[in-house]
């Protein structure tokens, strides 16, 4: 019986009937943050919740996502294309359970400290750390399964990107991004040294300044502050991500704003889709629906195999029909 309602399924999977490999996965943001329940002003008995929460790009609503997290929220987040989300925590790469609110560290530890992590539509992850030392940053491509590290282009790239767009000599720049997005081929990250949107290219480590210097500080009259997520969405469900969203934990007046902004990559401004007052954020993720000629490949898949199920049972049925035994 449990073999004939799962064929059944296929059947109608493949006919469009219905789609049970269908996700709405891409029409969300998984954010690590943190929610400031305030009591009686003058009091110290203020909570802090850390949890993941889920943020509709839409809307920009976040609701908890998650019970109250296990030590603390990873500050980095990238969704796979199978719907998992990953996280950078204390150095170490490792997999986040929504539901239990846990972080699991896998593998070696990555020997790098960053806060900027993405994973690309074709699985591909990225990580962008901090050089305390020389002041630069490098993009460095990860394995996601031997957690081993490749630099990309060069350690001055994104400094000199900044240098040549607001006309200072090279090497001046000390470039600061502690999130990265991608939406198509290129990944994203905000200047917090400059306030200004990053562009690189995944393959070379190419930089440059999105439309001007400061338009992430400017947009929207000023004053905003704490842009410490991105992350690419999938809104339209073709399996790219298409759109970059980002956090903007604090509004002109230093209040917790828990603020959703999309991006605008032709000029590197940007617009506030919703705030969620008392939150603030530490990294975002998430991840592209599969492309729907993978579900149909797949959905193919499975009528070809019901129907060759098909045909040995009514064999078998007329097999034991001729000798008597049906």
């Amino acid at each position: 019986m449990r073999l004939h309602r799962f064929l059944s399924i296929a059947i109608l999977s493949a006919s469009g009937a219905i789609s049970p490999l269908a996700t709405t996965q891409g029409a969300f943001i998984y954010a690590s943050g943190q929610l400031l329940n305030e009591n009686t002003p003058g009091t110290h008995d203020d909570v802090r919740e850390n949890r993941i929460f889920r943020i509709d790009h839409s809307t920009g609503n976040a609701t908890p996502a998650s019970p109250l997290f296990t030590g603390s929220t990873p500050p980095a987040l990238g969704g796979t294309i199978s719907g998992d989300l990953l996280g950078v925590r204390s150095g170490r790469l490792g997999k986040v359970d929504i539901g239990a609110g846990t972080f699991s560290a896998y593998g070696s530890p990555l020997g790098v400290t960053t806060t900027a992590f993405d994973i690309l539509a074709d699985g591909r992850g990225f990580v962008l750390p901090f050089n305390a030392e020389s002041e630069t940053q490098q993009l460095f491509s990860v394995d996601l399964t031997t957690i081993s590290l490749t630099s990309i282009g060069g350690s001055n790239s994104i400094g000199n990107a900044i240098d040549t767009a607001r006309g200072t000599p090279l090497g001046t720049a000390e470039p600061f991004l502690i999130s990265l997005g991608s939406v198509g081929n290129v990944l994203y990250g905000v200047d917090l040294d400059t306030y200004s949107l990053i562009s690189i290219d995944p393959a070379t480590g190419a930089a440059a300044v999105v439309g001007a210097v400061g338009a992430v500080g400017n947009a929207n009259g000023g004053g905003y502050t704490g842009f410490a997520g991105l992350t690419g969405v999938d809104t339209d469900a073709d399996g790219v991500f298409d759109s970059l969203f980002g956090a903007v934990n604090f509004g002109p007046t230093g209040a917790r704003l828990g603020g959703i902004a999309k991006f605008d990559l032709t000029n590197g401004g940007w617009s506030l889709v919703a705030t969620n007052p008392g939150l603030i954020y530490f990294g975002f993720g998430s991840s592209p629906v599969p492309e729907p000629s993978s579900i149909v490949g797949i959905s193919i898949g499975l009528l070809v195999m019901a129907t060759k199920f098909g045909r040995a049972r009514r064999r078998s049925l007329l097999l034991n029909r001729d000798r008597g035994t049906s």
